[in-house]
This record gives C-alpha cells, sequence and structure tokens, in this order.
C-alpha cells in the first residue's frame, strides 16, 4: 500500500520499508505492509495515496451566483 505522511512520527522501519523510523510530514512511502499503513491511517498520521490524482471539479461562478 502507498501512504503519505500527514505528520512527523517514529515508526517501524522494517513495515515501512525504509532505513530510518524518523518519518517526516510529506514522505511518501510505497509498498508499506498493509496492516501497518491501516493503524497509521486510523490514528491520522498518514493517508493513502493512489495511483491517480484527480483534482477536485469546480464550475466557474456565473453572475447570478453569488460566493
Amino acid at each position: 500500500m502507498n501512504i503519505k505522511a500527514t505528520w512527523g512520527f517514529v515508526g517501524d522501519a522494517a513495515k515501512l520499508g525504509t532505513e530510518s523510523a524518523k518519518v517526516k510530514a510529506g514522505q511518501v512511502f510505497e509498498g508499506v505492509d498493509d496492516e501497518y499503513a491501516h493503524i497509521l491511517i486510523g490514528k491520522g498520521l498518514a493517508e493513502e495515496v493512489t495511483e491517480v490524482i484527480k483534482p477536485k471539479e469546480t464550475k466557474p461562478a456565473s453572475g447570478k451566483e453569488t460566493k
């Protein structure tokens, strides 16, 4: 599973697939142990990263609409 760290924390390097256990916010990890990834996501420390990231679709405001 691919995840992105939301917060910095000290994790399990073997399960993250890295040499260092220190994790900085914004780091992306590929091939993380699924069970460990779900634990980190559940605690709010990470979020799942999918292969295709789509931007939010919005429509432009017309003259009749107010913000």
